[in-house]
């Protein structure tokens, strides 16, 4: 009987901490970004973080704005990228700046990393788009092709064009 009594002051004491204004508050970050990718790319997305003398990312209407080059890359000097629950947008620019919406079923997000160079953390986020493979499964899988999988060697080659990395 003792042991039934116990059991229930357990069972009301974690119902009563559940309940509680700090156990049941929960704050979810968003990422909030919008990608601005040339008209027509298909490849691999990806922005370095924290690059001395490189510009800062820019805001539009609450979102963080990265307007890729070419090549699919951008540097910026913003130490780090946002976290949290993806909300990312994705648009094709054409030349005249007209923004045409990518369907999030043509992305797909890889995992960050980060690269140490001369004591400074160079973090790095990635996505792959693609025009010929949306799908559902693309966008939870990725690309198959394992050349198309490698974000350090493409971050790699960046930076040392850039003539950070030797």
């Amino acid at each position: 009987m003792y042991a039934i009594r116990l059991l229930v002051v357990v069972l009301i004491m974690l119902m009563a901490a559940s309940c509680s204004s700090k156990a049941t508050t929960v704050h979810h970050e968003k990422t909030d970004t919008v990608h601005l990718v040339p008209e027509g790319f298909e490849g691999k997305l990806i922005v370095i973080y924290n690059v001395e003398g490189a510009p800062k990312l820019k805001q539009e209407k609450g979102f963080t704005v990265i307007p890729y080059s070419e090549d699919g890359m951008y540097l910026t000097s913003t130490e780090d990228m946002k976290y949290g629950a993806v909300t990312d947008e994705f648009y094709y620019v054409d030349q005249k700046d007209k923004r045409t919406e990518i369907d999030t079923s043509c992305t797909y997000l890889f995992p960050n990393s980060g690269i140490t160079i001369e004591g400074r953390r160079l973090l790095y986020n990635a996505f792959y788009l693609t025009q010929s493979h949306c799908s559902e499964d693309f966008h939870g899988k990725g690309p198959e092709n394992e050349g198309n999988r490698n974000i350090f060697a493409s971050v790699e080659e960046k930076l040392k064009k850039e003539g950070i990395l030797e």
